[in-house]
């Protein structure tokens, strides 16, 4: 694709995102002022208390702004953003691209085979697997370990999920310690009215894709019950082992009064992935469909049991409790003797590696209203946690073994403890709302490895000499966090929000011990702190009209991060080749930028052109300056944080029922190692994506979509050592659907 077609989608976009813009500043208008909080504070109780599906909103609300307070939870003084999926027609692929369009500058490096979501935000670290965001479903953790491996194997099924919910960086004190914020998927449900209700949905697209989803939900008004099941396999993108096949289903128990919800939920997920591996930068280019590893697979399963419970004691005070455990087991295939981008031998004997992940939790939230009006919150809360996570490495005596026959590489005992203390304070004074807050988190985490032997020859044998000196880690922390929000109402119809938090990422299990082929390790690492400063306004110029702004600044201590090779051996570490990747501590960032966010109706009931359907273009745009102020990295730019992300949504929205959507998104060129190798860089690119829904009768559907509708060549991730190399994005593929709801 020529450069003179990109620049001139990247301008239409940008001209109609800015005339658009110019429009919506001629006037002024509100997302609501807090003279009538104390019957706000009570409806928001009283709601949350009869919906136990979401951590981050439960209030009802006239648009999708985060309201100021919501049962045990404050949003008075921070900045968030909401994706209502049902706005757009069904997302039935996973594609976080789409699902994000609506949140500002929450980067997606694409995975081609869908093993796993792979996100970041602001340049806060390498979004592989999603390491630096918190990712929550229902209010619950969705990760195999949310201090210690909080990484994205799962995402539910877009079908199921409400909306996509997201506290940016470290404002979100009360969710964790994870500095590049949290991401709640909210999934639909429960049913409260008495009655029956079910659904399907049939998908097939590219690549023999084939995707099958049922439903159910029964309730009689105080008793209820839903349940899921969805399945998908394909072939993938990629000529060869890039298949998937995953199965995820859920079953939930609800008891329903005025001022008391209960659930008990099962989840479970099993997947298999091929991993087709990385390419090289010429090779990506020749043929972006070829593969490097034809034997590599993956295997996760999760199965999660969750109990929460919401109670409304009285008019001023909401008490919320979550347990939750899950059971995570992620399994790799992998060929020995891989290196970066290029075609692993296929007679290379298999390495078996086994992560296992025991975790559990237990999440104590209690607000307390006061004052004459109610207009004042303090809210506590207490968050233990725990951990076991063992390692088994063994080697194959040939290319198909999968059990590692020839001996065992590498044994490893993984387990952490973790107990916090939060609480905000909500003081309303009239227009302005002033919320200081605290988090103390105290963490203990061991690693120990009890054997680690050299893989040996790649095509035979047992496994080789010691690895160096076994890893032996004990880290305990006490760490205080703080934040302080305001909230000024300086007119009906413009709002003014401010915020400064200190976050915090824990060391991880794999920081000192790694598994991966061609990656060197640190013998030591600190833990990485967050200061964060945002300011920002929202408005809502006439009914029609949205807008979203806001500067932020990150200061960010002790990056660990990658620096690519070559490198020179040092003391304590061997040297580094062409392709690989030391992790360590890089360095010190400072990230600056601006966050701007357009909702304009054009046609619909508030719009321009008056319809009963609507015609929206939502965009949003994230300018980001970030740089390595010290350290090993000084004077680079982080690995992922481009200049630039731009996204836009044209979505059409009938009374009936039919949605349709062009959603455009561009990427500004980015570094994929901290020290700027070039053999790391990732250039920038655009990509369009189109999907209808239509209604028929009887409940029925049908519905189609073009992913990547000009078929840009492109690759938004890029992975060192054996087996990585440039993963490319999806070509142009389509799907086509039909559903039944009733």
């Amino acid at each position: 694709m020529s450069l003179t077609v990109k620049s001139a989608r990247f301008m239409f976009v940008a001209t109609l995102m800015s005339s658009a813009g110019s429009q919506a500043l001629a006037t002024t208008a509100s997302p609501g002022s807090p003279d009538t909080q104390a019957a706000e504070v009570q409806a928001a109780g009283q709601i949350a208390a009869g919906q136990a599906t979401s951590i981050l909103v439960t209030a009802q609300r006239s648009d999708d702004r985060l309201p100021d307070q919501s049962g045990t939870l404050i949003f008075a003084g921070k900045l968030g953003d909401i994706a209502v999926l049902g706005d757009i027609p069904n997302v039935p692929t996973r594609n976080l691209r789409v699902a994000f369009a609506d949140i500002p500058g929450l980067l997606v490096s694409e995975v081609s085979n869908g093993s796993w979501a792979s996100v970041s935000y602001r340049g806060l670290g390498e979004p592989h697997e999603s390491w630096n965001v918190l990712t929550l479903q229902d209010a619950v953790p969705a990760v195999p370990d949310m201090y210690s491996y909080p990484a994205g194997y799962f995402t539910p099924p877009l079908e199921t999920v409400e909306r996509i919910e997201f506290i940016r960086g470290a404002s979100g004190l009360l969710y964790g310690p994870q500095p590049g914020g949290a991401i709640n998927y909210v999934l639909k449900g429960p049913r409260r009215a008495a009655g029956i209700e079910a659904e399907a949905r049939l998908t097939a697209g590219s690549w023999d894709a084939r995707q099958g989803f049922a439903g159910f939900a029964v309730s009689d008004g105080t008793l209820a019950a839903d349940s899921f099941i969805h399945y998908a396999e394909g072939d993938g993108p990629r000529r060869v082992n890039s298949d998937h096949t995953q199965t995820t289903a859920r079953v939930r128990g609800h008891y329903l009064r005025d001022n008391l919800t209960a659930t008990l939920a099962l989840d479970y997920y099993t997947a298999r992935f091929g991993e087709p591996g990385g390419l090289s930068a010429d090779r990506l280019a020749a043929d972006r469909r070829a593969n490097s590893l034809s034997r590599d697979r993956v295997r996760i399963e999760r199965l999660a049991p969750t109990m929460t419970v919401d109670w409304q004691a009285d008019d001023l005070t909401q008490v919320t409790a979550r347990a939750f455990y899950s059971r995570f087991e992620r399994e790799s295939l992998r060929q020995a003797g891989g290196g970066f981008g290029q075609i692993t031998p296929d007679a290379n004997v298999l390495i078996r590696q086994l992560q296992v992940f025991d975790t559990a939790g237990l999440d104590l939230r209690a607000a307390r209203s006061f004052g004459s009006n109610g207009q004042h919150t303090v809210t506590l809360g207490v968050l233990g946690h725990t951990s076991d996570a063992p390692v088994f490495v063994d080697k194959g005596i040939s290319n198909s073994d999968e059990k590692g026959l020839a001996g065992a590489l590498t044994r490893a005992t993984r387990s952490g403890d973790a107990a916090a203390v939060f609480g905000e304070l909500k003081l309303g004074f009239g227009d302005v709302q002033i919320v200081p807050g605290f988090r103390v988190e105290r963490l203990r985490q061991r690693v120990v490895e009890t054997l680690d032997l050299a893989a040996g020859s790649a095509t035979g044998g047992g496994p080789g000499a010691p690895n160096g000196a076994l890893g032996n880690r004990e880290d305990r922390q006490t760490v205080p966090l703080y934040g302080l929000g305001v909230t000024w109402d300086a007119a009906p119809a413009l709002r003014f929000v401010a915020n400064a938090s200190r976050g915090f990422k824990p060391l991880q299990y794999n920081d000192g011990v790694t598994f991966q082929a061609g990656i060197d390790a640190a013998g030591t690492f600190e833990p990485s702190y967050a200061f964060t400063v945002e300011a920002g306004l929202q408005a809502e110029p006439a009914p029609m009209v949205r807008i979203d702004a806001s500067l932020f600044r990150v200061e960010f201590e002790n990056q660990v991060g990658f620096l690519a090779g070559p490198l020179a051996a040092t003391p304590t570490r061997g040297a580094v080749g062409v392709g690989g990747a030391r992790r360590q501590n890089v360095g010190s960032m400072r990230n600056q930028g601006i966050d701007l966010a357009l909702r304009l109706d054009l046609v619909g009931p508030e719009g321009f052109a008056k319809s009963d359907d609507t015609l929206r273009l939502s965009t949003n745009l994230q300018l980001l300056d970030a740089d390595f102020t010290s350290g090993a990295a000084a004077g680079f730019t982080p690995q992922y944080a481009p200049k630039h992300l731009l996204r836009s949504v044209l979505a059409w929205i009938s009374k009936d029922g039919g949605r349709a959507a062009l959603t455009f998104t561009s990427v500004g060129d980015q570094q994929g190692a901290d020290n700027n190798v070039a053999d790391f860089f990732l250039p920038g690119y655009e990509v369009f994506d189109a999907s209808v829904e239509w209604p028929l009768t009887a409940g029925f559907a049908i519905g189609a979509g073009i992913n990547n509708l000009f078929d840009e060549e492109y690759a938004s991730r890029v992975r060192p050592g054996g087996g990585g190399g440039f993963d490319p994005g999806a070509p142009r593929n389509v799907f086509v659907s039909i559903s039944w709801k009733g």
